[in-house]
């Protein structure tokens, strides 16, 4: 259970923000998606609490996992849920470090190279979907990521990604 969740204390007037409860769940099953046990799953010394542990006990990820997953898990993670990206954001992300490289890659990223990619990714997944016989995974992944984009969302990750490719 995230931080949030385990540590509510129960009563009438308790409110309990559920919001980012989910992406910090997703965080914490990143590490069985990518090889690793789950850290907050088992007992013994490599076991963590999730109503106490520091962002500084987690287990590091293999060198296999991009750094973007890295740091974006790592996110996801942190006790304090106002810190962590919200599902969209944590999708654009990925979304942008997948298919995105060439637009994060510009000195200086403006709206209207972020609109033309857009529509250059909208036509190709079209294009993509039509021409092949069998439904291919990526194809319909990039469909679902266009059709529920919102362009300040977008922005943001690409700020986000940017802001973390150039922090040591």
């Amino acid at each position: 259970m995230a931080p949030e969740v385990s540590t509510a204390h129960s009563g009438p007037s308790a409110v309990i923000d559920y919001s980012k409860a989910d992406t910090w769940a997703v965080g914490a099953i990143a590490y069985e998606i990518f090889g690793l046990a789950n850290p907050f799953y088992g007992q013994g010394s490599a076991h963590l609490e999730s109503r106490s542990y520091q962002e500084a006990q987690l287990p590091e990820m293999p060198e296999s996992v991009p750094p973007e997953a890295r740091r974006l898990v790592r996110s996801l993670l942190q006790r304090e849920a106002s810190k962590r990206p919200s599902a969209r954001l944590a999708a654009n992300v990925l979304h942008l470090s997948l298919w995105g490289e060439h637009l994060l890659a510009l000195k200086n990223l403006k709206l209207d190279k972020m609109i033309a990619w857009l529509l250059q990714q909208s036509a190709a997944t079209l294009l993509a979907d039509r021409l092949r016989e069998k439904s291919c995974v990526e194809t319909k992944l990039q469909m679902l990521f266009l059709a529920n984009l919102e362009c300040e969302a977008l922005c943001q990750a690409a700020l986000l990604l940017s802001s973390w490719r150039a922090a040591p």
